[in-house]
């Protein structure tokens, strides 16, 4: 009967400390966000940029953070790029995706995706690559020749009218060997 006690008191102990550890993230993060610039986000831009808003800019990043925000439009250039360093930038952040305005025409996410693949292979940082797309035909995101391949790693969250897909971009290599090492018994 003491042992439980023991062992209770042991947890409660502990209990509070595992809750608070889980949130705090001690490696700057380099977030490569590509958004969609056609007209496919138009009806759905409320939502986009609520989620944006929510999911990204409160619960992801933190400061020392780097972002860097492409407009897949006609040209595919970055709109936003800078280091969180305190709360007045998230909400700047904010301000970028409240004014994003976007246009007739086919989204270009073949530029941004090769530019943020040069610029994770760069990275010295923990990179996260995100995409959001309009999604009302249904169809993945319109990519010339071999940037398609560069999807190959990709988790998609499915919403009304868009989704969010998160890339690993640069991830063959490391995939590669992490095959190998299995197929020769490395553990």
């Amino acid at each position: 009967m003491q042992k439980k006690y023991r062992f209770i008191f042991v947890i409660s102990l502990l209990f509070p400390a595992v809750l608070g550890a889980g949130d705090k993230r001690n490696v700057p993060l380099e977030l490569f966000l590509i958004i969609d610039g056609s007209s496919a986000l138009n009806n759905v831009q409320l939502a986009v940029v609520r989620w944006l808003n929510e999911q990204v800019v409160d619960r992801i990043l933190q400061e020392g953070d780097r972002l860097t925000i492409w407009l897949a439009d006609e040209k595919g250039g970055v709109i936003f790029s800078d280091a969180l360093k305190g709360a007045g930038d998230k909400a700047r952040i904010k301000r970028v995706f409240q004014s994003l305005q976007f246009q007739e025409g086919t989204a270009n996410f073949a530029v941004p995706i090769r530019e943020a693949t040069a610029r994770v292979q760069q990275s010295r940082s923990m990179v996260y690559t995100l995409l959001i797309s309009g999604s009302a035909t249904g169809r993945s995101p319109s990519l010339g020749g071999d940037a398609v391949g560069l999807l190959r790693f990709t988790r998609v969250e499915e919403f009304s009218g868009w989704r969010a897909m998160v890339i690993g971009l640069g991830l063959t290599g490391r995939v590669q060997q992490a095959a190998a090492a299995y197929m020769r018994g490395d553990r």
